[in-house]
């Protein structure tokens, strides 16, 4: 039955006493409101509650081998939803509280009832049996809900398990993989040196040219290795700021002068644009460094030859200075702009991968925007990328001028398409 055929049911009401005038009358006096059915007898009364969809009974308290009590006892056993009345003579009362106490009978009404007495009587008792069985259908769904929830709470503690694991491996990873590569990098770089002194003038060109093919390779892994440990640095529990106020003309000369060799390799140029009266920053020098050392090599990777970079430091609020790094390069595609942050992520096209510094879109092993972005948290701030596959990209670095009581910037959501590096 459906909720609205629910609501306009009539509502179906048993009578059972052993005289026929009494049945007559009840089912007279509620024949417009309900649907009334009699019965003589207790086993008659069976009969119709198999066949129908009784919701009230009303039983004579004197009937002939079964008392009412008796028979609305058995019945709140059968049939717990369907709500027990009883009507009875005084001489009745001591047993019809007990019942009532007992939970085997809803109420009782003592005969002789005047008619108006009765028709509230029966209509307060099927209200009683329609705010019951909404209740139960509420609580059956709320224990629904409560399984799915827990059934949800189960998965979910299994997830977060599994990937506390995958974390703690990714971490060991890491390690092991940072400590296993400066073995034989410093080894390298003993040997290029040992070949350079032994040789000295005999060393031909050739052989000079390979030397520094060694070294250029290891100064790669050794760069790899270092970012690395930035991770691993920056996600540790003593992953501490040594804040200090920094000028903000010589912090970006200092960025200038390092990106400048790779600005001329690709015949690029850097304009950088500082809001009057932002003349310093309060930050940890050395991670404010690599983040933003990190997105302009980023924007120098991903941007054509000949064209032009920007490096943007302002105010966004009153709290909040923004550092931007612009370009007019490749983009980032929308479907790894939701990635670009996560540590080893590069790109979904591998053919883009290189383990080369500076060739035009090529992606490294896709740590840069990882500690990037965790330099910045650990600072209270935030990142941004804003980009449009094709046309370009700038990331915009948000952090709080008051860095010793760090709040995370609160940030617009990014337009759709950046482009990432890595």
């Amino acid at each position: 039955m459906n909720e609205l055929e629910s609501k306009n049911r009539r509502g179906t009401f048993l009578v059972v006493d052993d005289e026929p005038d009494i049945l007559d009358a009840i089912a007279r006096l509620f024949r417009k409101e309900y649907d009334v059915l009699t019965a003589r007898s207790v086993e008659e009364a069976r009969e119709l509650i198999d066949s129908f969809e009784v919701e009230v009974v009303m039983t004579d308290q004197r009937m002939p081998r079964m008392s009412g009590i008796e028979f609305l006892a058995e019945l709140r056993r059968s049939h717990p939803h369907i709500v027990r009345v009883l009507f009875t003579g005084y001489s009745n009362i001591s047993d019809v509280i007990d019942a009532i106490n007992e939970g085997h009978v809803y109420r009782y009404i003592s005969k002789p009832w005047k008619p108006v007495e009765l028709r509230l009587f029966v209509a307060q008792a099927f209200e009683f049996y329609r705010s019951q069985r909404e209740r139960d259908k509420l609580l059956d769904q709320l224990r629904t809900a409560n399984e799915q929830l827990e059934e949800q709470n189960t998965l979910l503690s299994t997830a977060n398990e599994e990937l506390k694991i995958l974390d703690r491996v990714r971490s060991v990873f890491m390690e092991v993989v940072s400590h296993e590569l400066n073995t034989p990098i410093a080894i390298v770089f003993g040997y290029t040196y040992l070949l350079r002194k032994e040789l000295g003038d005999e060393l031909s060109n050739v052989a000079a040219k390979a030397l520094a093919g060694v070294d250029s390779s290891a100064v790669r892994l050794k760069n790899i290795s270092n970012r690395i440990f930035k991770v691993l640095d920056a996600d540790g529990p003593a992953a501490t700021l040594d804040l200090e106020w920094i000028p903000v003309d010589k912090f970006v000369d200092s960025l200038h002068e390092q990106i400048e060799p790779f600005l001329k390799k690709r015949n690029q140029s850097l304009t950088i644009q500082i809001e009057d009266g932002v003349d310093r920053i309060m930050a940890d020098e050395d991670k404010l460094n690599d983040l933003c050392l990190n997105l302009l090599m980023n924007a120098i990777k991903f941007s054509y030859d000949d064209q032009s970079i920007a490096l943007e430091i302002g105010h966004d609020s009153e709290d909040h200075l923004a550092i931007t790094v612009r370009d007019f390069g490749v983009g980032i595609a929308d479907e790894d702009v939701s990635q670009i942050f996560d540590a080893f992520f590069s790109t979904f096209n591998s053919g883009h991968h290189s383990s080369g510094e500076f060739g035009f879109n090529k992606r490294g092993i896709g740590l840069g925007l990882a500690v990037a972005k965790r330099f910045a948290e650990m600072h209270g701030g935030h990142i941004r990328v804003d980009s449009k596959e094709g046309k370009g990209s700038h990331f915009t670095v948000l952090l709080p001028t008051h860095p010793e009581q760090p709040t995370v910037a609160t940030l617009p959501p990014p337009s759709p398409g950046p482009h990432g590096p890595h």
